[in-house]
């Protein structure tokens, strides 16, 4: 039934835009776009510059009080997505590089991007712990060609892409952004709004992801972000009628 719905308003939704000129859609990407990488950077726990702020400071390009690390992390994430929205709308394929590509602006002017880690890492708080570093590359190769060859509906497929990247956390740094980025890399090149897990969703994203990551069971992750997926439809729709 979810499913059902989420079609219908992705067909409502896109009878909608019909009407919508290229500079509204625009806008419209451009105000998501804000509020996924506050988000974004919510989630991965690193930032804490105030939504407000985050505004001003892609207005702006820079902003007084706050680190130079914490606004490239803001400015380059606001650039990965658009850079993800203009890719997967031209249908370029998504492959080790482009991964590598979306990575290297995320970590822009902080660190090297675009390569995988060459240490291993291991959380704490955390049951599953990230394969050793000297498999990264075989995995990586590996969860590629399962995205590619992925059987499944659009939406799965996006959480698969998605929660693979997040689970063999390929890189020093920045791998929940880009596994997000991916998972809207997928959405996009077929045809659905792209998606920002909100603040106050966090914990329950996080077990969902844990339970991926341990049980190797998809499924309460891809209804979390069906259910999500359907209320972003909901609200822009929304939105936009009450404006027109």
């Amino acid at each position: 039934m979810e499913k059902d719905l989420l079609e219908v308003e992705r067909v409502h939704l896109s009878n909608v835009l019909d009407e919508l000129d290229v500079e509204q859609t625009e806008k419209l990407d451009q105000s998501f776009g804000i509020v996924y990488t506050y988000d974004a950077l919510g989630i991965a726990g690193e930032n804490r510059i105030p939504f407000e702020d985050v505004k001003r400071l892609l207005h702006n390009k820079a902003l007084i009080g706050y680190s130079e690390r914490e606004q490239k992390e803001i400015l380059n994430h606001y650039k990965a997505f658009m850079f993800v929205r203009d890719d997967a709308e031209a249908h370029h394929a998504l492959d080790e590089e482009k991964i590598k590509d979306i990575h290297e602006l995320v970590v822009d002017g902080i660190m090297q991007g675009g390569v995988y880690r060459n240490v291993n890492v291991q959380f704490y708080n955390q049951t599953h712990q990230p394969p050793d570093y000297v498999k990264v590359y075989d995995r990586m190769n590996k969860h590629v060609t399962k995205i590619r060859d992925f059987q499944g509906s659009v939406i799965e497929k996006a959480v698969f892409a998605h929660a693979g990247i997040a689970k063999i956390h390929p890189f020093l740094d920045g791998n929940g952004r880009v596994a997000m980025l991916v998972m809207n890399h997928v959405l996009i090149d077929n045809g659905y709004l792209p998606l920002s897990i909100p603040l106050e969703q966090k914990e329950t994203y996080r077990t969902h992801l844990e339970t991926f990551k341990v049980e190797k069971d998809i499924a309460p992750l891809v209804g979390f972000i069906k259910s999500l997926l359907v209320s972003r439809y909901e609200d822009v729709i929304k939105s936009l009628e009450v404006s027109a």
